[in-house]
């Protein structure tokens, strides 16, 4: 089920930046346009199958495809492994599709959509609560005051990354943080809550400077050649952050609080 989702959100990050409908029509080659069949169409085996390439054309596809299909039934996988078959459970696995679609889009056209954003916040919300009345069975007076708290938590990571970008744009005299990375990390906070605030925004820091380290030889990360509408075109030197928020979502919301916990327990230590 999970590598089906990702093949979807391969069809998701190609089409919504395009403007075009996610659900019709089919898939298709993109150089030679033939519709790709259901058998042809089979999440990650498919792509080893056919070799890679179109069935009538020939033309190449790329290992993305069957890349992110395995990453997010492996992602699925792990989730049900850790959190079983709930409420819980399947709104991670909701909220992960959209943050890989969001990461995806990031990579290719450095924009971040604040309406997948928004669905972010609003599943997770709404996940959390349903997840403490039918999961935990807690009452719904509880319930409601723990999705407030979450929904605090998101606002206080907009204002703390929002207000980081600004400082940092006036220091360094242009922009040092794309519009969309704050509303993103907020959706990912309202998921978490607080426990997930500094451990999501540590571990997007962190692995996005060795990636950064790891692949700037190689031109850097992300899609090197895009040009938005207003001229912009990105730096030597610019990262996607939303590619590394995203990451660092998934990875809070699989480990959950014990991530949380060995951070504090690595601060104690320290002190």
């Amino acid at each position: 089920m999970g590598a089906s989702v990702g093949s979807f959100l391969n069809v998701v990050a190609f089409r919504v930046p395009l403007g075009r409908s996610v659900v019709s029509p089919g898939s298709a080659c993109p150089s030679c346009e033939k519709p790709i069949a259901w058998y042809d169409n089979i999440p990650v085996l498919s792509w080893f199958i056919l070799g890679g390439k179109c069935r009538y054309c020939k033309a190449p596809f790329s290992f993305r495809y069957a890349g992110v299909e395995a990453f997010f039934g492996i992602y699925t996988l792990a989730i049900v492994m850790r959190w079983d078959l709930t409420i819980h459970s399947l709104t991670c696995v909701i909220v992960g599709a959209i943050l890989v679609a969001i990461a995806l889009i990031d990579h290719d056209c450095w924009l971040i959509d604040d309406r997948m954003s928004a669905a972010v916040a609003v599943i997770g919300l709404v996940g959390h609560g349903a997840s403490l009345i039918i999961d935990t069975e807690l009452p719904l007076s509880p319930a409601l005051v723990s999705v407030v708290t979450h929904f605090a938590a998101g606002a206080i990571a907009f204002g703390l990354l929002f207000g980081m970008g600004y400082v940092m744009t006036k220091a360094l005299d242009k922009e040092a943080l794309g519009g969309g990375d704050a509303p993103l990390f907020a959706a990912i906070v309202c998921v978490t809550g607080w426990t997930g605030l500094l451990p999501v925004l540590m571990l997007a820091s962190i692995q996005g400077l060795i990636g950064w380290a790891i692949l700037s030889r190689a031109g850097g990360i992300g899609n090197r050649e895009v040009e938005h509408d207003d001229g912009w075109q990105p730096e030597e030197g610019a990262l996607p952050l939303g590619i590394f928020l995203a990451l660092a979502g998934l990875e809070v919301m699989l480990i959950g609080e014990g991530l949380t916990d060995a951070y504090l327990d690595a601060v104690r230590n320290l002190l």
